[in-house]
């Protein structure tokens, strides 16, 4: 059975009074911090394997934030009110812990990447940030995933309009079309998967609306980021994302003097199949850019 090390988790209030969670991996103040955001259905704990290869190796302290409506964030699960309030949500995080660190580099693992693309748009210019990292980024999904999502989004959308439904604005009721399998081929982390309690396997209709909505926002965001060293990294037993699609998108947009690609046998949950080998990259790549 999969056993993680425990973290210290802390808390931030937003602007409207909502405790956003996040796990510390490493000290709470000094030179460099890695903050991660996680994925769609997922939540910070799922970065532990990568966060404990970092802070064994270096001194590096690694932060990954449990988005709103996930993980240890216990109010309105599986609800996203709007992309505004995704973002401010990280950009007010990421500028209280501007004091306790020198040097910020800001990551995103799957949908968080597309999120984190964004909010790195929005801070490079106030020089809060020193890189930029994306693991297995999700800003082009293969074909099979996204026609089992579309098809999953219109039968529910068909449902609520076919008998009327009204249902709470907050009430996560629609399905998220994902699988243990869809991640990793390793069978303990298939296990760990399934008995996630904090795992979202249904969402609000505006976070379906919100996830869409931040997609074609990352993908301008992208072509914002200019001065930040850029990393991406790759797993090329990829079920979800379409690893070519995305590499081109990175290389169009993104006008980065530093932009390193990496690809690992892995698949999409890169930090389950190789935390060494991901933690060795990642550590490498921070301190290039020192």
């Amino acid at each position: 059975m999969i056993q993680l090390q425990e973290a210290v988790v802390q808390t931030h209030t937003q602007s409207d009074g909502y405790q956003t969670h996040y796990r510390l991996w490493g000290k709470p103040n000094g030179e460099d911090a890695i903050i991660l955001l996680h994925g769609g259905i997922s939540h910070s704990a799922w970065q532990a394997p990568l966060a404990e290869g970092v802070v064994a190796r270096t001194d590096l302290s690694f932060i990954a934030v449990d988005r709103r409506g996930s993980g240890l964030n216990s109010v309105d699960r599986g609800h996203l009110p709007s992309k505004e309030r995704e973002i401010e949500d990280m950009v007010s995080l990421i500028r209280s812990l501007q004091g306790s660190y020198t040097r910020i580099h800001l990551a995103g693992w799957c949908f968080g990447a597309q999120v984190a693309a964004i909010v790195a748009s929005v801070l490079e210019a106030e020089g809060i940030l020193t890189s930029f990292m994306m693991i297995a980024p999700g800003f082009a999904f293969q074909e099979r995933y996204g026609d089992v999502l579309r098809l999953t989004k219109h039968a529910m959308f068909e449902v609520i309009r076919e008998f009327d439904l009204k249902p709470e604005p907050a009430h996560a009721f629609m399905p998220v079309p994902l699988q243990p399998t869809d991640f990793t081929d390793n069978a303990e982390w298939h296990e760990f998967v399934v008995n996630d309690d904090l795992r979202l396997w249904k969402v609000t209709e505006s976070t379906y609306k919100v996830w869409a909505e931040l997609a074609d926002w990352s993908h301008l965001a992208l072509s914002e980021i200019s001065t930040l060293p850029v990393l991406a990294v790759f797993g090329n037993k990829e079920r979800l994302v379409d690893n070519d699609a995305v590499k081109q998108l990175v290389q169009e947009r993104v006008k980065s003097p530093v932009i390193r690609m990496e690809t690992l046998e892995t698949g999409h949950a890169v930090q389950f199949d190789e935390p060494e080998k991901l933690a060795e990259i990642v550590t490498s790549f921070v301190a290039s850019v020192k």
